[in-house]
Protein backbone atom coordinates (compact mmCIF):
# COMPACT_ATOMS: atom_id res chain seq x y z
CA UNK A 1 0.00 0.00 0.00
CA UNK A 2 1.52 3.63 -0.79
CA UNK A 3 2.38 5.69 1.84
CA UNK A 4 0.27 9.09 2.20
CA UNK A 5 2.68 11.93 1.31
CA UNK A 6 3.81 13.75 4.39
CA UNK A 7 1.69 17.16 4.25
CA UNK A 8 4.38 20.14 5.54
CA UNK A 9 2.26 22.98 4.93
CA UNK A 10 0.09 24.97 7.54
CA UNK A 11 -2.99 23.63 8.40
CA UNK A 12 -4.68 27.01 8.45
CA UNK A 13 -4.45 30.28 6.83
CA UNK A 14 -1.65 32.66 8.26
CA UNK A 15 -4.22 35.41 7.47
CA UNK A 16 -7.92 34.53 7.91
CA UNK A 17 -7.38 31.64 9.93
CA UNK A 18 -9.54 29.02 7.90
CA UNK A 19 -8.49 25.34 7.06
CA UNK A 20 -6.36 25.08 4.01
CA UNK A 21 -7.69 22.03 2.08
CA UNK A 22 -5.00 19.20 2.04
CA UNK A 23 -5.45 19.35 -2.12
CA UNK A 24 -3.56 22.54 -1.59
CA UNK A 25 -1.01 21.81 0.82
CA UNK A 26 -0.26 18.46 -1.36
CA UNK A 27 0.19 21.23 -4.29
CA UNK A 28 2.10 23.65 -2.61
CA UNK A 29 4.86 22.74 -0.08
CA UNK A 30 4.59 24.53 2.88
CA UNK A 31 1.72 26.96 1.60
CA UNK A 32 0.25 29.07 4.37
CA UNK A 33 -2.31 30.92 2.57
CA UNK A 34 -5.55 30.17 1.23
CA UNK A 35 -6.99 30.71 -2.26
CA UNK A 36 -8.77 33.81 -1.29
CA UNK A 37 -6.28 35.76 0.70
CA UNK A 38 -3.50 34.79 -1.62
CA UNK A 39 -5.27 36.38 -4.25
CA UNK A 40 -6.34 39.07 -1.95
CA UNK A 41 -2.81 39.45 -0.93
CA UNK A 42 -1.48 39.86 -4.67
CA UNK A 43 -4.12 42.44 -6.03
CA UNK A 44 -3.32 44.52 -3.17
CA UNK A 45 0.30 44.12 -4.38
CA UNK A 46 -0.47 44.45 -7.96
CA UNK A 47 1.65 41.02 -8.32
CA UNK A 48 2.40 37.35 -7.13
CA UNK A 49 4.94 38.12 -3.89
CA UNK A 50 6.01 34.55 -4.42
CA UNK A 51 4.84 33.01 -1.13
CA UNK A 52 2.41 30.61 -3.49
CA UNK A 53 5.09 29.06 -5.76
CA UNK A 54 6.92 26.09 -5.53
CA UNK A 55 9.39 27.67 -2.71
CA UNK A 56 6.69 28.39 -0.45
CA UNK A 57 8.14 30.37 2.50
CA UNK A 58 10.91 30.80 1.49
CA UNK A 59 10.65 31.86 -1.91
CA UNK A 60 8.35 34.64 -0.29
CA UNK A 61 10.81 35.77 2.50
CA UNK A 62 13.90 36.05 0.04
CA UNK A 63 11.39 38.31 -2.64
CA UNK A 64 10.61 40.00 0.36
CA UNK A 65 14.50 41.08 1.24
CA UNK A 66 15.21 42.38 -2.36
CA UNK A 67 15.89 45.93 -1.26
CA UNK A 68 18.94 48.56 -2.40
CA UNK A 69 21.49 48.31 0.66
CA UNK A 70 24.86 49.34 0.96
CA UNK A 71 27.22 46.60 -1.42
CA UNK A 72 30.83 46.84 -1.99
CA UNK A 73 32.36 45.94 -5.52
CA UNK A 74 35.83 45.77 -5.28
CA UNK A 75 37.02 49.85 -4.93
CA UNK A 76 33.56 51.03 -5.47
CA UNK A 77 30.64 51.16 -3.13
CA UNK A 78 27.27 51.03 -4.14
CA UNK A 79 23.73 52.29 -2.26
CA UNK A 80 20.56 52.44 -4.43
CA UNK A 81 21.26 55.01 -7.22
CA UNK A 82 24.77 56.25 -5.74
CA UNK A 83 28.11 55.00 -6.16
CA UNK A 84 31.40 56.29 -4.66
CA UNK A 85 35.27 55.30 -3.92
CA UNK A 86 35.93 53.27 -1.24
CA UNK A 87 39.16 54.77 -0.11
CA UNK A 88 37.49 58.10 -0.60
CA UNK A 89 34.59 56.96 2.02
CA UNK A 90 37.57 55.64 4.16
CA UNK A 91 39.16 58.71 4.57
CA UNK A 92 35.82 60.56 5.13
CA UNK A 93 35.39 58.14 8.20
CA UNK A 94 39.00 58.85 8.92
CA UNK A 95 37.92 62.33 9.31
CA UNK A 96 34.89 62.17 11.14
CA UNK A 97 36.55 59.99 13.80
CA UNK A 98 39.61 62.53 14.26
CA UNK A 99 36.98 65.14 14.99
CA UNK A 100 35.25 63.04 17.53
CA UNK A 101 38.63 62.21 19.15
CA UNK A 102 39.46 65.87 19.25
CA UNK A 103 36.01 66.78 21.19
CA UNK A 104 34.70 68.73 17.79
CA UNK A 105 30.96 66.10 18.03
CA UNK A 106 29.34 69.40 16.32
CA UNK A 107 31.77 69.31 13.22
CA UNK A 108 31.85 65.60 12.84
CA UNK A 109 27.93 65.78 13.09
CA UNK A 110 27.95 68.47 10.54
CA UNK A 111 29.91 66.82 7.76
CA UNK A 112 28.14 63.67 8.47
CA UNK A 113 24.45 64.96 7.56
CA UNK A 114 25.83 67.40 4.39
CA UNK A 115 26.62 64.08 2.79
CA UNK A 116 23.76 62.99 0.29
CA UNK A 117 21.77 59.46 2.71
CA UNK A 118 23.14 57.08 0.38
CA UNK A 119 26.60 58.10 1.37
CA UNK A 120 25.77 58.48 5.04
CA UNK A 121 24.58 55.13 4.81
CA UNK A 122 27.57 53.34 3.24
CA UNK A 123 29.92 55.51 5.70
CA UNK A 124 28.11 53.24 8.43
CA UNK A 125 28.08 50.03 6.88
CA UNK A 126 32.18 50.74 6.31
CA UNK A 127 32.58 51.95 9.56
CA UNK A 128 34.13 50.01 12.47
CA UNK A 129 32.27 52.06 15.07
CA UNK A 130 29.24 51.76 13.01
CA UNK A 131 26.71 52.89 16.06
CA UNK A 132 28.29 55.75 16.45
CA UNK A 133 28.49 57.12 13.45
CA UNK A 134 24.67 55.75 12.19
CA UNK A 135 23.77 58.33 15.77
CA UNK A 136 25.11 61.11 14.10
CA UNK A 137 22.90 60.98 10.84
CA UNK A 138 19.62 62.09 12.58
CA UNK A 139 21.20 64.13 15.78
CA UNK A 140 20.15 67.13 16.93
CA UNK A 141 21.01 70.56 16.82
CA UNK A 142 21.91 70.04 20.32
CA UNK A 143 23.89 66.90 19.49
CA UNK A 144 20.89 64.35 20.98
CA UNK A 145 21.80 61.45 19.41
CA UNK A 146 19.53 60.02 16.53
CA UNK A 147 19.28 57.45 13.55
CA UNK A 148 18.21 58.76 9.94
CA UNK A 149 15.22 56.58 9.09
CA UNK A 150 16.39 57.20 5.32
CA UNK A 151 19.72 56.22 5.89
CA UNK A 152 18.18 53.01 8.20
CA UNK A 153 16.78 52.05 5.10
CA UNK A 154 19.61 51.66 3.30
CA UNK A 155 21.76 49.42 5.57
CA UNK A 156 22.65 45.84 5.35
CA UNK A 157 20.98 43.13 6.89
CA UNK A 158 24.21 42.51 8.57
CA UNK A 159 24.79 45.40 9.83
CA UNK A 160 21.41 46.23 11.49
CA UNK A 161 21.19 42.70 13.18
CA UNK A 162 24.95 43.68 14.55
CA UNK A 163 23.66 46.75 15.95
CA UNK A 164 19.97 45.54 17.32
CA UNK A 165 20.89 42.82 19.68
CA UNK A 166 23.38 44.44 22.40
CA UNK A 167 22.54 41.56 25.12
CA UNK A 168 20.28 39.37 24.35
CA UNK A 169 20.64 37.03 27.89
CA UNK A 170 20.02 40.50 29.71
CA UNK A 171 16.99 41.67 26.99
CA UNK A 172 18.99 44.55 26.05
CA UNK A 173 18.48 45.58 22.46
CA UNK A 174 18.79 49.20 20.61
CA UNK A 175 14.81 49.57 20.47
CA UNK A 176 15.56 52.95 19.17
CA UNK A 177 17.40 51.62 15.80
CA UNK A 178 14.28 48.96 15.98
CA UNK A 179 11.82 52.23 16.29
CA UNK A 180 13.65 53.54 12.85
CA UNK A 181 13.33 50.80 10.92
CA UNK A 182 10.29 50.79 8.46
CA UNK A 183 8.07 47.58 8.31
CA UNK A 184 9.59 46.43 5.12
CA UNK A 185 13.17 46.50 6.27
CA UNK A 186 12.29 44.99 9.24
CA UNK A 187 10.92 41.85 7.85
CA UNK A 188 13.70 42.01 5.18
CA UNK A 189 16.39 42.12 7.96
CA UNK A 190 15.21 39.26 9.75
CA UNK A 191 14.64 37.33 6.56
CA UNK A 192 18.10 37.65 5.49
CA UNK A 193 19.56 37.00 8.77
CA UNK A 194 17.56 33.92 9.22
CA UNK A 195 18.17 32.56 5.77
CA UNK A 196 21.75 32.34 6.74
CA UNK A 197 20.97 30.41 9.43
CA UNK A 198 20.76 26.30 8.68
CA UNK A 199 20.64 24.75 12.10
CA UNK A 200 16.81 24.25 13.78
CA UNK A 201 18.15 25.17 17.12
CA UNK A 202 20.12 27.95 16.11
CA UNK A 203 17.10 29.72 14.15
CA UNK A 204 14.91 29.33 16.94
CA UNK A 205 17.25 31.17 18.72
CA UNK A 206 17.53 34.20 16.98
CA UNK A 207 14.07 34.12 15.67
CA UNK A 208 13.33 34.70 19.40
CA UNK A 209 16.01 37.12 19.93
CA UNK A 210 14.07 39.64 17.26
CA UNK A 211 10.93 38.66 19.15
CA UNK A 212 12.29 39.98 22.56
CA UNK A 213 14.03 43.04 21.13
CA UNK A 214 10.07 43.80 19.53
CA UNK A 215 8.78 42.98 22.51
CA UNK A 216 10.86 45.76 24.93
CA UNK A 217 9.19 48.60 21.97
CA UNK A 218 6.87 50.69 24.54
CA UNK A 219 5.44 52.24 21.88
CA UNK A 220 2.57 50.32 21.53
CA UNK A 221 1.30 51.06 17.66
CA UNK A 222 4.58 50.93 16.51
CA UNK A 223 5.34 47.58 17.89
CA UNK A 224 1.81 46.27 16.52
CA UNK A 225 2.99 48.05 12.69
CA UNK A 226 6.13 45.90 12.92
CA UNK A 227 4.73 42.59 14.20
CA UNK A 228 2.46 42.48 11.21
CA UNK A 229 4.96 42.98 8.64
CA UNK A 230 6.69 40.11 9.29
CA UNK A 231 5.71 36.57 8.40
CA UNK A 232 4.34 34.51 10.40
CA UNK A 233 6.57 31.42 9.69
CA UNK A 234 9.53 33.62 11.01
CA UNK A 235 7.69 34.28 14.43
CA UNK A 236 6.51 30.73 14.49
CA UNK A 237 10.07 29.90 14.55
CA UNK A 238 11.24 31.08 17.89
CA UNK A 239 8.07 29.61 19.62
CA UNK A 240 9.45 25.55 18.26
CA UNK A 241 11.65 24.79 21.17
CA UNK A 242 9.38 27.13 23.85
CA UNK A 243 6.16 25.39 22.77
CA UNK A 244 6.40 23.33 26.10
CA UNK A 245 6.24 26.18 28.24
CA UNK A 246 2.71 27.06 27.07
CA UNK A 247 1.28 23.90 28.33
CA UNK A 248 -1.50 23.37 25.77
CA UNK A 249 -2.79 19.85 26.95
CA UNK A 250 -4.24 21.68 30.09
CA UNK A 251 -7.82 21.68 31.23
CA UNK A 252 -8.60 25.19 31.60
CA UNK A 253 -11.89 26.07 33.52
CA UNK A 254 -13.56 28.89 30.61
CA UNK A 255 -17.50 29.84 31.42
CA UNK A 256 -17.78 27.10 33.44
CA UNK A 257 -17.28 24.65 30.80
CA UNK A 258 -13.68 22.82 30.78
CA UNK A 259 -11.82 23.82 27.44
CA UNK A 260 -8.78 22.42 26.46
CA UNK A 261 -5.84 25.40 26.52
CA UNK A 262 -5.04 24.77 22.98
CA UNK A 263 -8.82 25.64 21.92
CA UNK A 264 -7.57 29.13 23.18
CA UNK A 265 -5.70 29.56 19.89
CA UNK A 266 -8.01 27.55 17.64
CA UNK A 267 -9.57 29.61 14.23
CA UNK A 268 -12.61 30.02 16.32
CA UNK A 269 -10.57 30.31 19.88
CA UNK A 270 -11.94 32.20 22.49
CA UNK A 271 -9.15 34.33 23.82
CA UNK A 272 -9.43 37.16 26.60
CA UNK A 273 -6.49 35.29 28.38
CA UNK A 274 -2.85 37.45 28.69
CA UNK A 275 -0.31 34.38 27.83
CA UNK A 276 1.76 34.89 31.01
CA UNK A 277 -1.57 33.54 33.09
CA UNK A 278 -0.97 29.79 31.91
CA UNK A 279 3.21 29.75 30.69
CA UNK A 280 5.38 28.96 33.56
CA UNK A 281 8.03 30.16 31.97
CA UNK A 282 8.82 33.95 33.17
CA UNK A 283 10.56 35.34 30.08
CA UNK A 284 8.27 33.50 27.68
CA UNK A 285 5.67 34.77 29.17
CA UNK A 286 6.44 38.59 28.96
CA UNK A 287 7.43 38.78 25.42
CA UNK A 288 3.95 36.50 24.66
CA UNK A 289 2.21 39.20 26.33
CA UNK A 290 3.82 42.23 24.75
CA UNK A 291 2.94 40.48 20.99
CA UNK A 292 -0.62 39.84 22.93
CA UNK A 293 -1.31 43.35 23.50
CA UNK A 294 -0.18 44.61 19.99
CA UNK A 295 -2.21 42.00 18.04
CA UNK A 296 -4.20 38.91 19.91
CA UNK A 297 -5.18 37.54 17.06
CA UNK A 298 -1.75 37.43 15.27
CA UNK A 299 -0.48 35.59 18.44
CA UNK A 300 -3.22 32.83 18.23
CA UNK A 301 -2.03 32.25 14.59
CA UNK A 302 1.62 32.32 15.63
CA UNK A 303 0.62 29.97 18.25
CA UNK A 304 -1.35 28.06 16.15
CA UNK A 305 1.33 27.82 13.48
CA UNK A 306 3.89 26.60 15.68
CA UNK A 307 2.31 24.10 17.31
CA UNK A 308 0.86 22.21 13.58
CA UNK A 309 4.61 22.12 12.90
CA UNK A 310 5.82 20.51 15.71
CA UNK A 311 2.97 17.56 15.05
CA UNK A 312 4.43 17.79 11.52
CA UNK A 313 7.46 17.00 12.55
CA UNK A 314 6.64 14.05 15.22
CA UNK A 315 4.64 12.59 12.54
CA UNK A 316 7.68 12.51 10.27
CA UNK A 317 9.84 11.70 13.35
CA UNK A 318 7.45 8.94 13.44
CA UNK A 319 7.79 7.42 9.69
CA UNK A 320 4.75 9.16 8.39
CA UNK A 321 2.16 6.93 8.12
CA UNK A 322 3.14 5.60 11.74
CA UNK A 323 0.59 6.68 14.34
CA UNK A 324 1.55 9.79 16.65
CA UNK A 325 1.80 8.25 20.11
CA UNK A 326 1.51 11.80 21.41
CA UNK A 327 -2.07 12.12 19.99
CA UNK A 328 -3.37 8.65 20.69
CA UNK A 329 -1.63 8.89 24.71
CA UNK A 330 -5.59 10.07 25.69
CA UNK A 331 -7.49 8.15 23.46
CA UNK A 332 -10.34 8.96 22.00
CA UNK A 333 -9.53 12.68 23.56
CA UNK A 334 -7.22 13.15 21.14
CA UNK A 335 -9.23 14.57 18.10
CA UNK A 336 -9.68 17.65 21.40
CA UNK A 337 -6.60 18.36 22.12
CA UNK A 338 -3.01 18.63 21.08
CA UNK A 339 -0.93 16.04 20.93
CA UNK A 340 2.75 17.32 22.47
CA UNK A 341 3.20 19.10 25.73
Amino acid sequence: MDRKPNIRGRKHCAVCGVEIPESRRLEIPAVSTCVQCQKDRELATGKDDGRDEAGGVAAGAAAAAARDSVEVRGNLVLAGDWSGNLMDLVGREREVRRLLETGEAEQARTLVQALPVEEQAALVAISEESEEVLSMTGADSAGVPGYSPGVVELLPAETLGNLISIDPDERKFNTELIRAMSPGVLQSTMAETLDRVDNPGLRARVSWEWLQALATLRDFDRRAELLRAVDPSLLEDALLDRLEHLNLNDVVGFGGFPVYRFRLFSAEGLGGTRPSAFIDDAETGIVLDALYEADPYLLSVIIRGAWERSLAEDDEENGGGQPNLKREENGEQADERPGRR
